[in-house]
């Protein structure tokens, strides 16, 4: 019986994937978003259009997965939820997460990361991260300092707001407070006016948009800054648990620091925005939230938390690459192969999930969600998020200081779409937001009595 080949797109569903998904998500910014195109993308309505078009390539090609060109390149895009599944068990091995695009634009900014380890490498990495985010933990052993510096900050920015805002909150200031309370939860409280380590990583960042072949001049003036930090090692910090922590000198422990910096003062930020809005324009979930809040836990905000990371995924692709011939659905996919996976589709099944296109946290704490393959914003398997516990403790405590401090929050800047009465858009642009501390009465609000 002869192999079976795997499907290959046609030229003109070639062409439609790569202006649909792949040269969008490259102008946005592969590893710092730009504003401006994020605007632009968000009102064409860019990330519908990529889902609609995945949904036609599941319908020509399933179960797939179907060979398809990015630009040059022969990669393997997966469309059977089975098929994200496998990919992401079998990382780092026979699926490795650093394919060629990554590694270039992610080298330029933190070389030494776990992400692009491979190998014995990688495990070493791996079980230092692990046992510095204490990833097996519900709880992370410092969350109480942690959360006091939630409760600092985000009172800080309320009071702001109010006294020279007007009652008005928007995302620079947002972004602003997660920057603050990211340097203190991950270098120590020395960092808090820090803000120039955060410029320099911006920076650095946006740089590795372009893919540059050549090194950054400003990376040894970024990793000056943070040496420091992890050599000051300050009490209650994250880089203050590096010494009771297993590593030697390839593990480059101070490396590793920089993916927790931008993941909590840049996708953490993004993603807890949305969420408050998603909870500010849907009173039946806002509810729950309120009543939640008159206790110590909050599981169903946590849950809205997800939501927005489902709805709005902050990592539309996801890439590996095969590190050896892999038998695949009757046939060999060779060495060298970028396997794709499209979050933004995955996420946003209708065809599988009843509640894709509505605000749904009771799916996290009622439902399956928590184990529903499709949703991969803490990705999954092996190299799933070490650190998605304290990422949902950080954004869901914020959340929670928030919604106490102004119990009357309401949208005041830009909300399309976001009813409970149809289905959800696509796309939320975060520059766009803009939350008022008082309700459609005109009744003022600020001050600050998380979780």
């Amino acid at each position: 019986m002869a192999p079976r080949e795997l499907p290959s797109a046609s030229i003109a569903d070639t062409v439609q994937f790569n202006q649909a998904i792949i040269v969008p998500n490259a102008v946005q910014g592969l590893f710092r978003r730009r504003p401006g195109p994020v605007g632009v993308a968000t009102r064409l309505g860019l990330d519908g259009r990529a889902v609609r078009l995945m949904e036609g390539l599941r319908a020509r090609y399933a179960p797939g997965p179907v060979w398809i060109r990015v630009m040059k390149d022969r990669v393997l895009l997966c469309l059977d939820v089975e098929d994200v599944a496998r990919t992401l068990d079998g990382s780092p091995h026979p699926f490795a997460s650093d394919p060629p695009a990554k590694r270039t634009g992610m080298g330029h900014f933190q070389p030494d990361a776990l992400t692009l380890s491979r190998g014995e490498l990688w495990e070493n990495r791996r079980r230092f991260t692990e046992a510095v985010l204490e990833t097996p933990a519900a709880v992370h052993s410092l969350a109480g300092g942690f959360l006091d510096v939630v409760v600092e900050e985000t009172d800080r920015l309320l009071s702001v707001a109010a006294a020279e805002g007007g009652g008005t909150l928007d995302f620079e200031a947002w972004h602003a407070m997660f920057r603050r309370l990211t340097r203190r939860i991950v270098l120590g409280d020395h960092a808090a006016e820090d803000e120039e380590v955060s410029e320099l990583l911006a920076s650095l960042m946006s740089e590795a948009n372009g893919l540059p072949s050549e090194p950054s001049e400003i990376y040894p003036a970024y990793t000056e800054r943070l040496d420091a930090y992890v050599e000051a090692a300050e009490p209650g910090s994250l880089v203050s648990l590096f010494a009771g922590a297993p590593h030697d000198v390839d593990t480059r422990a101070a490396g590793q620091a920089t993916h927790w910096l931008f993941a909590l003062q840049d996708t953490l930020a993004t993603n807890a925005l949305r969420a408050l809005a998603l909870v500010a324009t849907h009173p039946a979930q806002r509810a729950v939230v309120d009543r939640e809040l008159e206790g110590d836990e909050a599981p169903y905000l946590a849950a809205c938390l997800q939501e927005a990371m489902r709805l709005f995924p902050t990592t539309p692709l996801l890439s590996r690459e095969t590190l050896v011939d892999v038998a695949w659905h009757g046939t060999t996919v060779p060495k060298g192969t970028q396997v794709l996976i499209v979050n933004g589709f995955h996420h946003r099944d209708r065809a599988r999930l009843e509640y894709a296109d509505r605000f749904a946290p009771e799916a996290w704490t009622e439902g399956d969600a928590g184990s529903e393959r499709a949703f991969n914003h803490f990705s999954s398997g092996p190299q799933g998020c070490p650190g998605r516990n304290l990422a949902l403790l950080v954004g869901t405590a914020v959340l929670a200081q928030v919604l106490r401090g102004w119990p009357a929050v309401v949208v005041a800047g830009v909300a399309d779409g976001l009813s409970p009465d149809a289905p959800l858009p696509y796309s939320l642009n975060p520059s766009a937001l803009r939350f008022a501390a008082r309700g459609p009465g005109g009744s003022g609000g600020g001050g600050v009595a998380d979780s």
